[in-house]
């Protein structure tokens, strides 16, 4: 352009971003080297290759001619590290293996850095089983530091809940339990619980230094949401005397809800639940209570019930009976807990009847929590009947079933119904059964007999523990009876007429 001549604001922008790029180009060149050439070519073969345009065999043959000698440059540059994250993905064995003997010496920094972590975790997400070793054993010794950094840390985190095997996760996790307890190991006793009970008298020993460990740890949230740490955690609750475990419940008490996410995690919180005192459980369920409320309230409803938990959870929850702090029964305490949970869910069972009563999965908790909540129950069972009253049309209308024609559905009308009883027994006043006839009426159940599943609805009524709703439901559906006995080739029909019958 003329010397002279004015520039355009867009000639003029076009000219600093060039500017830019020569200005970054020359940096490249200096910090680079020799290896700037083969870089920049590289990184446009990776362009290539990100948009399909060559074979599989194509790709990795180019790579490999091109990547393996500038590995050492690229793996920290911000650029240049995909490329290199591209190659180990897409190439073989061995190519991975010239790729580690490269990098070998610098694990540990490239862990650490923001970008060449990501080649660390590809050469563990895609290399063979001696790889694999060969990149966990560099972390050997260097544990501690690597789970305090934030980089380094999901790269141990990655490393031992995806990649390791029983041996690399006891050695991962090994320097965490301090200098007496790798001492008293041996490759026979090779865990906490049996090093301590080959050595009793290095358990305190143990303890104290496991303890020095783990409290710094549990101050920073970064590290305290690791699993590794979260087992070695839960081997201290499991081993510990009574004092040192009280004391390190008392330093952890605002980090548990950190923790509650992962199963040893969990069992964690559990120790701090049983074993911490009233004023520590307080804190942490305050900070955690929102987070696990939904996955809990079955158990508020009902406790250890095999219907809900399995047999070796229920063996786990009774490691906490009899503590030193629970000074309530247990009915004492499960009746507190219904009393201030009973009233959300009822609430919320009256506002989202319609959608828990036709899935597969929600639909049992409806049964769970009449039978087991608290205060007026009427509310959320006329929510449940209003669902159903309505005239049943087989096949339903527009792609919509009768409650008492749905899979799901249907068989919350038959709970509810035969759940009368265990609130009779229990003392309360309601009966779904007779609500049930109140709001739908026994004109528009009768329609429920056209079909199986509504049928088997009305044998539930017909056999209610409340002797009018039986007689009113019998005496509605006698009008129809010889309707009902020129229907074939239906099992529902077959025993709502064997019912009518006693």
């Amino acid at each position: 352009f003329k010397p002279n001549e004015k520039l355009t604001k867009e000639e003029l922008k076009k000219n600093r971003q060039q500017r830019k790029k020569d200005l970054k180009r020359s940096r490249q060149e200096a910090e680079r080297k020799d290896m700037f050439e083969i870089i920049n070519q590289s990184k446009h073969m990776w362009g290539d290759l990100r948009r399909y345009m060559y074979t599989q065999t194509h790709r990795v043959g180019d790579k490999a001619v091109v990547c393996v000698a500038a590995v050492g440059s690229m793996a920290f540059a911000h650029d240049a590290v995909r490329v290199l994250q591209c190659y180990i993905q897409f190439s073989n064995h061995e190519q991975r293996q010239e790729v580690f003997e490269e990098l070998k010496d610098d694990i540990l920094s490239l862990s650490k850095s923001q970008y060449g972590r990501h080649v660390v975790k590809k050469l563990l997400m895609y290399g063979n089983k001696e790889l694999v070793a060969a990149v966990i054993n560099r972390f050997k010794g260097h544990v501690r530091q690597m789970l305090r950094h934030a980089a380094a840390s999901s790269i141990i985190e990655y490393a031992y809940n995806d990649k390791a095997v029983l041996a690399q996760r006891l050695m991962l996790t090994d320097e965490l339990y301090g200098n007496t307890y790798t001492v008293c190991k041996s490759y026979e006793f090779n865990t906490l619980e049996k090093v301590v009970r080959t050595n009793p008298d290095k358990l305190n020993n143990i303890i104290d230094e496991m303890k020095q460990v783990l409290t710094p740890m549990a101050q920073k949230e970064q590290v305290i949401k690791h699993s590794l740490v979260h087992k070695v955690f839960l081997d201290f609750f499991q081993c510990a005397p009574e004092k040192q475990r009280t004391e390190m419940i008392e330093s952890i008490r605002q980090s548990v809800v950190y923790m509650a996410h992962t199963h040893d995690g969990a069992r964690v919180a559990m120790n701090c639940l049983w074993h911490g005192t009233a004023k520590v459980c307080t804190r942490s369920t305050c900070n955690s209570f929102t987070c696990t409320y939904r996955s809990s309230h079955d158990m508020f409803k009902n406790p250890r019930d095999p219907a809900h938990l399995l047999p070796e959870i229920i063996k786990v929850l009774e490691q906490g009976d009899g503590n030193a702090h629970s000074k309530k029964d247990k009915a004492t305490r499960r009746k507190e807990l219904l009393e201030v949970v009973s009233p959300p869910l009822l609430e919320y069972l009256c506002n989202n009847a319609a959608a828990m009563a036709i899935d597969k999965a929600t639909s049992v908790t409806i049964s769970d929590i009449l039978a087991s909540a608290c205060g007026d129950l009427r509310p959320a069972m006329m929510a449940v009947a209003q669902l159903a009253n309505q005239e049943l049309v087989p096949g339903g209308i527009k792609g919509e079933l009768h409650m008492a024609e749905h899979p799901a559905g249907h068989l919350v009308l038959k709970w509810l119904i035969e759940q009368d009883v265990t609130l009779a027994e229990a003392g309360k006043e309601e009966r779904f059964g007779r609500i049930l006839v109140d709001t739908v009426g026994t004109n528009k159940m009768k329609s429920w007999a056209k079909v199986n599943r509504g049928a088997m609805v009305l044998c539930s009524l017909l056999n209610s523990c409340d002797k009018s709703v039986a007689a009113e439901v019998k005496a509605a559906l006698q009008s129809i009876r010889s309707e009902l006995s020129s229907i074939s080739n239906n099992k529902g029909v077959e025993i709502l007429l064997e019912n009518l019958n006693k």
